[in-house]
């Protein structure tokens, strides 16, 4: 009887580990109200990307 054992490497899918979109920054700082509001916005969208990629990371891995 033969016996052949295969390896079989798993990678992380691309999309899941592209970087998160940048922070919010500009030069000077917020100078304005709509800054805060602004900055808020983006970086919670950040966030949002990166809770999607974790999540779909663990999903992944559990196959």
């Amino acid at each position: 009887m033969v016996v052949k054992y295969v390896t079989v490497e798993r990678h992380i899918p691309a999309a899941l580990i592209r970087p998160p979109p940048p922070t919010w920054s500009k030069p000077g700082g917020p100078q304005v109200t709509g800054d805060f509001v602004e900055r808020g916005d983006v970086n919670e969208a950040g966030l949002r990307v990166c809770t999607a990629q974790v999540r779909k990371i663990a999903e992944w891995d559990r196959q």
